[in-house]
């Protein structure tokens, strides 16, 4: 039998798209997604500054098909309608369809905006037989009692938080002994960016102190690596014209608006996926 492309921790492949097992869970969000956005009208604020259509990007392609897999077959690990987090969580479809697994998910974040969104997409998304909250993250602490939590996921987040170390330690206080993490981090090709090498060092030396892999890391061929400038919702690659013209925003016009400028540059990213358990 063959296995199932989600069942491992490992770099993205471009070949899991092809596969039965993907399609099936990418379609299903597909409907949960437009569910959810058919509703938009009654929650989303104009200050929210996330893209709506999360699902149909480059990274959350595969990102969301495997945490959702995850989520699916663990389901019954636990008792009645187990506690999980969604760390970083936005405003987005992905928790009501957590909930629709019959999940209580509480949703985390530091924007405030979210607070407000969440609340009033819980009151009029569907998300039985399952359970939707929100709590607002203050002062670097997850505002959890310890080992409040059966389960944690984190969609591309991670590496956004420079002290990266400390979230994760958090993390694993809120879990249970034995407690599920699934964590999709970016990965930067070009090694001078956010998750470079020596990030990503320090990430596996941290996670490796507090959990244990349930599913083996496993290698991929680098020609069938998912990364932001493949697959079917890749970035474009500008060059020419329009790189200068994107230099030239980045460099002068944000000067000119008195915004913070910077040297531009393409994001080379891959995504990796990490299937653990806090180590008891």
């Amino acid at each position: 039998m063959k296995e199932n492309p989600f069942h491992r921790s490992g770099i993205a492949a471009l070949s899991d798209l092809q596969t039965k097992e993907w399609q099936e869970v990418f379609a299903l969000l597909e409907e949960e997604q437009s569910a959810f956005l058919s509703k938009e009208s009654t929650f989303r604020s104009p200050e929210y500054k996330w893209p709506s259509d999360s699902l149909h990007n480059w990274s959350r392609v595969w990102e969301y098909p495997y945490v959702y897999h995850h989520l699916n077959i663990s389901r019954n690990k636990f008792g009645q309608m187990p506690h999980i987090v969604d760390l970083g969580s936005g405003v987005t479809f992905f928790p009501f369809s957590a909930a629709k697994l019959g999940y209580h998910v509480t949703c985390v974040d530091i924007d405030p905006i979210c607070e407000k969104d969440l609340s009033k997409a819980i009151r009029s998304v569907d998300h039985e037989p399952g359970k939707i909250d929100f709590r607002l993250i203050r002062e670097n602490r997850l505002p959890f009692s310890d080992g409040e939590a059966d389960g944690v996921y984190c969609i591309s987040v991670l590496e956004h938080i420079p002290e990266f170390e400390k979230t994760i330690s958090e993390i694993a206080r809120i879990l249970k002994p034995g407690g599920l993490f699934l964590l999709t981090v970016d990965l930067d090709l070009r090694g001078d960016l956010e998750l470079g090498i020596e990030a990503y060092k320090r990430l596996n030396i941290v996670l490796n102190e507090h959990f244990d892999y349930l599913n083996p890391e496993m290698s991929i061929h680098p020609k069938d690596m998912l990364h932001s400038f493949s697959g079917p919702f890749a970035i474009p690659k500008l060059s020419g014209f329009n790189f200068a013209w994107a230099f030239f925003k980045q460099r002068i016009v944000k000067r000119l608006l008195g915004r913070k400028s910077g040297v531009y540059c393409q994001f080379d990213l891959t995504v990796q996926g990490f299937f653990l358990k806090k180590k008891r």
